[in-house]
């Protein structure tokens, strides 16, 4: 039988009626049985997080308030769904657990990344175990298969142990069993909880799929599909039926918020279909990305995406390769996401986004030592497999720029996007104007 496999993120599984309407997707669509990854409840991880951070600066009453506030509200969704009781007992140790993780934090006057890996584990675990009961599947705990390094926090997946140990899953999957996981979640080689970092639920999925041969996964989210545009700024925003894996790619680089770059990989290794969704739409419009890419017309742009908070480093030429490289690494390792390197006689660029505090503080130490830094950037990009058709096309759109000002074309190995550098305060004018032009204009 073909084999697909269901992902619900945290708002598709955020209360007791997002509860139901993800259980009759999956009657619709896996009545063979299947496979399902949930994410916490929305809003659990955050608050999990935030009660790590109490109980390291050894305030624990303030942790345990919170841990209370999180076992009240799910307690409330299970009584909401008639299963207070069903679901008791597997609760029971996990709540156990994390008041047991947060008095040790405290007690230590720390927080370490393989402690608040374990305590993340305990909201994506209350999760699967309420959804297994309300879509009346079977809860197995994905740490029995995703097998990672041990890099907590942000762990490797390790994917020749993921494929072996997936082998029970695969044939009682097969034989027609609806099961029920987490998301996020790793283990070890020592059999120590991890985490996958960001995306990691999405990524969950689509490694589950490749492992288990799955034919197709689907991604349940709170939109129609991946869009031609931020529909925020694009009010003719429209879905994209299919779109290539090149394109998610690109989307998922420059902005767009749907998928995670790590989520899409999976697919392109194992040829399965990843499907996007809407929980609350389950009859709307879908998009598909595929492994082949579907026919464009050649110069078409399928997508305009974009991202702020771009902060553009300039080195002079004078300085050579070296220190704008040294910067780029050292941002990267405070966490900081690189968008371009662009190096020239007349001097070096970096692009970056300073996505932690710590990227941000290494962003003033460099303006200090006489970097010049500018914030207020943004990243554009046009994506489209129409422009690896006809590679001229590019230089077309690009004079729908008019007398913007661009601070940089971004180039790489990718042949279906253009990206450039814009002034944010360009955006809400700039997309629109774009999205006219460039895609609903083929």
């Amino acid at each position: 039988m073909s084999l697909k496999v269901l992902k619900f993120g945290g708002s598709s599984v955020g209360s007791a009626e997002a509860l139901c309407r993800a259980a009759g997707i999956v009657r619709d669509e896996l009545p063979a049985g299947g496979l399902v990854v949930v994410s916490a409840l929305r809003g659990t991880t955050d608050q999990i997080l935030d009660a790590c951070a109490a109980a390291g600066r050894g305030d624990l009453p303030t942790a345990q308030s919170i841990l209370s506030t999180i076992q009240v509200r799910h307690q409330s969704v299970a009584e909401e769904l008639g299963l207070t009781q069903a679901v008791a007992a597997a609760w029971a140790p996990l709540f156990t657990r994390l008041d047991q993780l947060l008095t040790g934090m405290a007690m230590l006057g720390e927080t370490t990344a393989r402690a608040r890996d374990a305590a993340l584990a305990v909201g994506e675990t209350l999760s699967a175990n309420l959804a297994a009961l309300c879509f009346q599947g079977i809860f197995q705990d994905v740490r029995a298969v995703m097998q990672t390094d041990a890099r907590f926090g942000k762990a490797r997946p390790q994917l020749g142990a993921i494929r072996e140990a997936a082998a029970p899953w695969r044939s009682a999957l097969s034989a027609g069993a609806l099961w029920v996981t987490q998301g996020f979640l790793g283990s070890s080689p020592e059999g120590v909880t991890t985490t996958l970092g960001r995306g990691g639920s999405d990524t969950s999925a689509t490694l589950l799929g490749e492992a288990l041969d799955a034919e197709e996964v689907q991604i349940w989210t709170d939109v129609d599909g991946v869009l031609t545009a931020d529909p925020s700024l694009v009010r003719e925003a429209r879905p994209i039926p299919q779109m290539s894996l090149g394109e998610a790619e690109a989307l998922s680089a420059f902005g767009a918020k749907v998928l995670h770059a790590d989520s899409l990989a999976p697919g392109g290794r194992a040829g399965f279909r990843l499907v996007v969704a809407n929980t609350l739409r389950p009859d709307a419009s879908r998009t598909e990305i595929l492994p082949v890419p579907p026919v464009r017309p050649a110069g078409a742009v399928t997508s305009v995406a974009y991202k702020e908070g771009i902060s553009l480093l300039r080195f002079p030429a004078s300085a050579g390769l070296e220190p704008p490289l040294e910067a780029a690494r050292s941002l990267e390792e405070a966490g900081a996401l690189r968008f371009g390197l662009i190096s020239s006689p007349a001097g070096t660029l970096l692009a970056v986004r300073p996505e932690t505090h710590a990227a941000t503080e290494v962003l003033g130490t460099l303006a200090a030592s006489g970097v010049v830094c500018e914030s207020g950037w943004a990243v554009v990009a046009l994506v489209g497999e129409g422009l690896r058709a006809d590679p001229v096309a590019a230089l077309r759109h690009l004079g729908e720029l008019g007398q913007e000002p661009v601070g940089g074309l971004l180039t790489g190995s990718s042949t279906v996007s253009l990206a450039f550098l814009v002034p944010e305060s360009r955006l809400g004018s700039l997309i629109p104007r774009l999205h006219s032009r460039c895609v609903l204009g083929y």
